[in-house]
């Protein structure tokens, strides 16, 4: 999967792609005070109405902390082939996961107003010491295998609720600490994304293609399509590849089953 050009060239990420355990152990202590980090900005943005965590993203971490939107497997097209790094099952099972804990943009949300929404509170999946991607395809086959069956009945659970799939990030985003599932309403990154374009949020390798021949234009898609990549325009279904980050909700939503994933680059170059 290919990184922001920012990611590519710089001579600390090219030490990261080296030396995976400096990211990881940057990772593992980010992780470890992102609670603390996030209620100190929710404070400070709180009690003097300024968007502090925006600006420390943009101009101070530059978008090295954020989210990378992941799909579940079961939406691609029978042909597409994925790497372990593509795919949020494969990624799970590729993951010491120590837990599962409540989510803080939810819980936070519902402490100090009226619910948005009624999605539930632990939908975090902890991993024991920050992970690299780029360690995933060379030593997958070496790694212990462990039942997570839970932990993918919470990931398909979360899907038909239609929440997004993101591995949250440190220092660039090849290292995780966390695997959230998260919804435009509560979530920190990604209802500020929404909004205001930061922080930032990595798209996945893949857009979500429609069959016409199967889609009945119920709007369901669009709906659901948080990013407003779906739209009609003189009655036929139109998708903005720019906008799409193949998340993959609006195929759990579609009744037709007409929506698939499709990789990026095969597809544009058709």
């Amino acid at each position: 999967m290919k990184l922001p050009a920012t990611y590519n060239n710089t001579i600390l990420d090219k030490i990261f792609q080296k030396f995976p355990i400096l990211g990881k152990i940057l990772s593992t202590l980010f992780g470890a005070l992102e609670l603390p980090f996030l209620e100190f900005f929710r404070r400070i943005d709180t009690r003097f109405h300024i968007e502090s965590m925006e600006f420390l993203n943009r101009r101070i971490l530059k978008g090295r902390w954020g989210g990378r939107v992941i799909p579940l497997n079961i939406n691609l097209y029978p042909e597409t082939c994925f790497s372990p790094t593509e795919e949020i099952i494969e990624i799970i099972k590729r993951s010491n996961i120590t837990g599962i804990s409540y989510c803080y943009c939810r819980n936070i949300q519902r402490s100090t107003s009226t619910p948005n929404c009624d999605h539930p509170l632990y939908t975090c999946i902890h991993v024991g010491f920050g992970k690299s991607l780029y360690e995933i395809p060379m030593k997958s086959e070496n790694l212990k295998k462990v039942s997570k069956d839970e932990v993918i009945q919470l990931l398909e659970e979360c899907d038909e609720r239609g929440l997004v799939h993101q591995l949250i990030y440190f220092p660039n985003p090849q290292f995780y600490y966390v695997i959230c599932n998260c919804c435009p309403c509560c979530c920190v990154l990604l209802s500020k994304f929404l909004k205001q374009g930061s922080p930032q949020m990595i798209k996945s390798e893949f857009i979500a293609i429609t069959d016409d021949s199967l889609c009945s234009k119920c709007g369901n898609c669009i709906e659901w399509c948080y990013f407003n990549a779906r739209e009609f325009h003189k009655d036929s279904l139109m998708l903005n590849i720019e906008k799409c980050f193949g998340c993959g909700l609006c195929i759990s939503k579609c009744p037709n089953k007409a929506i698939k994933l499709k990789r990026k680059s095969k597809y544009i170059l058709q």
